[in-house]
């Protein structure tokens, strides 16, 4: 194999690739980043079983060829390269790849090419294409609200639910749950299935990156694929059943609160001094006709209050929140004002856009003394 190709794209190529590479791989291969020079340009490949990433960069071929080297290395030498262009050439039956820009040059250890795992590109059951703006607010109002522990699966991951034009996104660690909502340019029948947070959050920094407008998502029964520029990722959906996120929504509220956005974001970030020390990190919501009154209290480092204009409807109700599951939430807004919906001091809050339905986050109040 021999091809040259610019350091840019292949720098790219790799930051997408990178991540599927295995943290504590079973066999060495699978440290590794396979690389094919076929045509008119070069493949990158990465599995770790869970999430499969390939990759195609523009290549001057000379030589086709296939060879695989450690990932973590072939993605450090690349970045250092101070030169434009980068040649990769691994001769018949040699046991490295030569990699040479400008006047530097590297030899790293290669593997065998047939031995890494085959990534399965089949036809999908079912398919539809999402724009990539709609796709990354998706994800952003979502993944923050899945569980960390692994312990029950399907909160480990968002569940996306299409029906027809509508697409939602729902994730949630059983103490808070988000609905984001949008509309796709394909109608479909019902589809229902459960994306690791892992998988989307990998998928989110290369939605960054893309240059295409268009992302399309592909649905095979065990595998979810998505395809954009000249990078498809394809990972294991999650199996098992999500509950009815529909019935955890309040029908209807006896308090509601519209607040100010900004005003909002700035007075949690000044009461998160108290509140990170705060028992359970709460802060305390009293909601009246005058207003709401955020107030946070530490045995160890002491109080805050702070008031703040509030257009409330209803009975005037005092609850806590943690502060982590609510700062969370209120960066997923990109609204103006925020719409508080509230019944009892336990009983869980709906925290909307105001005057929109394509978001919604509903958080449960703390019980405190």
């Amino acid at each position: 194999m021999k091809c040259t190709c610019s350091k840019d794209d292949l720098n790219g190529a790799l930051s997408a690739v990178i991540k599927a590479v295995a943290v504590k791989p079973s066999t060495p291969v699978l440290a590794g980043i396979y690389l094919q020079a076929a045509g008119d340009s070069l493949e990158l490949q990465a599995t770790n079983f869970a999430i499969s990433v390939v990759a195609r960069v523009p290549a001057n071929v000379e030589v086709e060829g296939a060879t695989v080297v450690t990932g973590r290395v072939l993605a450090a030498v690349v970045q250092k390269f101070s030169g434009d262009i980068v040649t990769l050439t691994n001769e018949k039956d040699a046991a490295t790849l030569e990699l040479r820009s400008e006047a530097a040059s590297f030899e790293l250890l290669s593997m065998d090419a047939e031995d890494f795992p085959r990534i399965n590109r089949e036809t999908s059951l079912h398919s539809f294409r999402i724009n990539k703006g709609a796709l990354i607010r998706l994800i952003n109002r979502t993944v923050f609200a899945c569980a960390k522990d692994e312990g029950r699966p399907v909160f480990a991951g968002c569940f996306i639910d299409i029906s027809g034009t509508a697409i939602t996104f729902v994730a949630t660690n059983t103490s808070r749950i988000a609905i984001a909502r949008d509309v796709l340019s394909d109608s479909l029948d019902s589809l229902q299935f459960i994306v690791h947070a892992a998988t989307l959050r990998n998928l989110l920094g290369m939605l960054y990156r893309a240059a295409d407008a268009v992302v399309t998502v592909g649905f095979s029964g065990s595998e979810v694929t998505f395809s954009f520029d000249d990078i498809f990722l394809t990972s294991r959906i999650i199996d098992g059943a999500f509950p009815p996120y529909d019935k955890v929504i309040p029908s209807t509220c006896s308090t509601t609160a519209d607040l100010d956005l900004r005003d909002l974001r700035a007075a949690v970030d000044r009461m998160q001094i108290i509140a990170r020390e705060a028992e359970y990190q709460t802060l305390r919501f009293t909601f009246t006709q005058d207003g709401l009154e955020l107030s946070s209290n530490s045995y160890t480092l002491g109080s805050s209050v702070e008031h703040l204009d509030s257009n409330v409807s209803g009975d005037d109700i005092e609850l806590s929140l943690n502060f982590n599951f609510l700062i969370d939430a209120l960066k997923a807004f990109d609204t103006e004002k925020v719409s508080f919906g509230m019944n009892q001091p336990l009983t869980p809050v709906k925290i909307s856009p105001l005057g929109a339905d394509d978001f919604t986050y509903i958080i449960t109040p703390l019980r405190t003394q």
